[in-house]
C-alpha cells in the first residue's frame, strides 16, 4: 500500500532513528506561542543555552489570550516579545 501524504512529509523530513520507536526530523518551521513558550524559555535559560538551533525558523505568535485578560496573560505575552 502506497505513503499517504502526511507520510510522504515525514518521511522526507527524517533525519535520524536514534532507537527504536523515536525519529528525529528536520522541521521546516517552529510555531511558538505565549502560552507554553515562557516556560520554555526558562528552561533555555536554567540550562544555560543563550540560542536556539535555527532562529530563522521560528515564528512567534501572541494568539491565545489576546489582549491580556489578568497579569499573567500578560506576562506570558511580556516573556515572549522580549524573547523574540
Amino acid at each position: 500500500m502506497g505513503q499517504t501524504t502526511a507520510e510522504k512529509i515525514f518521511a522526507s523530513h527524517l533525519r535520524d532513528e536514534p532507537f527504536a520507536g523515536t525519529k528525529v526530523l528536520d522541521l521546516d518551521r517552529v510555531l511558538c506561542h505565549e502560552i507554553t513558550t515562557p516556560v520554555a524559555i526558562a528552561d533555555l535559560e536554567w540550562r544555560n543555552k543563550d540560542r536556539v538551533y535555527d532562529n530563522t525558523k521560528i515564528k512567534a505568535v501572541i494568539d491565545h489570550v489576546t489582549p491580556a485578560k489578568d497579569s499573567k496573560t500578560a506576562l506570558q505575552a511580556k516573556i515572549l516579545r522580549d524573547w523574540a
